[in-house]
């Protein structure tokens, strides 16, 4: 599967999962990681069912990236 990276802004509480670089973007995104698509979506997911409508800051956002992260990493490395 492609990683592609993940970029957010926490002002305007907005993610990307693109191949582009923060430069390319109009808003000034925070550069978190990579992750596939299907790592994205559970991202999104995970951090919808916590945050609802409320804000997410960049610390706890960065968190979440992280705990998927390392789960999905630790997923993978069973199949192997």
């Amino acid at each position: 599967m492609k990683n592609n990276n993940v970029f957010f802004d926490h002002h305007n509480q907005k993610v990307r999962w693109t191949q582009t670089s923060s430069n390319d973007m109009p808003v000034h995104y925070h550069y978190v990681g990579s992750m596939t698509r299907v790592e994205f979506d559970l991202l999104v997911d995970v951090l919808w069912e916590i945050f609802d409508d409320s804000d997410i800051s960049l610390q706890d956002f960065c968190h979440y990236y992280k705990e998927i992260r390392e789960f999905c990493d630790h997923i993978k490395k069973l199949t192997e």
